[in-house]
């Protein structure tokens, strides 16, 4: 599980790969979590003992400190499914479908609020994911897509009236018959619409968001295993 606080990642995970290399391990069954504990970290840092109080806190710090010295922080769990589950329990979640649309040796992307990104949006009520990526890519870029494979599943957080939202995306990999079509829907602040090659997309994520490069990396290692 991949939750993105800003620019930091942070993975969820039940397994550690006992060959990766971790600048820094913390046991916050051991220590009690501080601001701070936190401060002048950097690297790639493994914590473990995170319960659902302790990762509030460290939540909001993350939200409240800019800190790109931290490039990775990873969750050890004893059971991801269950920490998942405790998420939903304690956070409000939003569900949200996005897609991932390419043509030929060209990939879609969009963009919306002076960044690159990707067609997504929020699932309604009796709607299945699958169902919502089409929508969502035909509302916002006027393309037929069909759904080729699953690709992966990102949460991010956003605020709305006080609170921490938590948004769960899941994207599919999707082609068109109809690329010509493209057209931005503007009332979603969508500027503009290019097909990208490769190149052209890892210069356009000098300008995305953390996410979206995950999304994309994750494309990547999918079509290299096809």
């Amino acid at each position: 599980m991949y939750l993105f606080i800003h620019q930091y990642p942070i993975e969820i995970t039940s397994f550690i790969d006992s060959s990766r290399k971790f600048n820094l391990f913390i046991d916050l069954k051991e220590i009690t979590f501080s601001p701070a504990l936190f401060k002048g970290l950097s690297g790639d840092i493994l914590l473990h003992g995170v319960e659902i109080d302790s990762f509030s806190k460290i939540l909001l710090w993350l939200d409240r400190n800019e800190n790109p010295a931290i490039q990775k922080i990873t969750i050890w769990v004893e059971e991801e499914k269950v920490f998942k589950k405790d998420l939903e329990k304690n956070f409000d979640v939003v569900r949200a479908a996005g897609g991932i649309i390419i043509n030929e040796d060209t990939c879609l992307m969009i963009f919306r609020r002076g960044k690159w990104d990707l067609p997504k949006g929020k699932i309604d009520d009796g709607e299945s994911s699958e169902t919502a990526a089409i929508r969502e890519v035909k509302e916002e870029c006027n393309i037929d897509a069909e759904i080729q494979t699953k690709v992966c599943t990102t949460w991010h957080h956003y605020w709305a009236m006080g609170r921490i939202i938590l948004k769960k995306t899941k994207w599919y990999l999707m082609s068109t018959q109809t690329p010509h079509t493209i057209s931005p829907q503007q009332e979603e602040d969508i500027e503009q619409i290019i097909w990208m090659s490769r190149e052209q997309i890892q210069e356009a994520l000098k300008n995305s968001f953390t996410s979206i490069a995950y999304v994309i990396d994750s494309f990547y290692a999918l079509e290299a295993h096809r």
